[in-house]
């Protein structure tokens, strides 16, 4: 009876190939894992936009509620969270109202917000115009 001897390339993997698999694995878990990397940081980006834009939607509403926020005016603040904000108001046009004494008036708002990021700072800036009607002088 004759016995065969298996040949080396049969017997299993060289030191090379298991080399090569190792660093063919490391550089895709490297690729993936700077994938990743690279992803996390723009949600946390879009996170602290998306922050900023529902702060400011939320302020611009405010001002365009509040009844004492006429023309020519500025307004500023910092929030409980860091965002800072400034509003200005600018006269655009004003028309007398028929049967009074006092002026419809429409009025720009515009609002700049800021808050800290790790690369620096994000500036978000909104606009508004409103239909602002003065309270009528004191009579004598």
């Amino acid at each position: 009876m004759q016995r065969t001897i298996p040949s080396r390339r049969a017997a299993g993997m060289s030191l090379l190939e298991v080399l090569m698999a190792i660093s063919l694995l490391g550089v895709s878990f490297v690729t993936i894992f700077s994938g990743l990397s690279a992803a996390l940081r723009a949600t946390g980006r879009l996170d602290a936009y998306d922050r900023g834009n529902e702060f400011a939607t939320q302020k611009l509403n405010e001002l365009f509620l509040d009844p004492t926020f006429g023309a020519d005016q500025m307004r500023s603040g910092t929030s409980p969270s860091g965002i800072e904000w400034e509003a200005r108001t600018k006269l655009l046009d004003q028309r007398p109202l028929p049967g009074s004494q006092n002026s419809a008036q429409l009025v720009r708002i515009n609002l700049e917000v800021s808050w800290r990021t790790g690369s620096g700072r994000q500036n978000l800036s909104l606009e508004s115009l409103k239909l602002f009607i003065p309270p009528a002088p004191p009579s004598p």
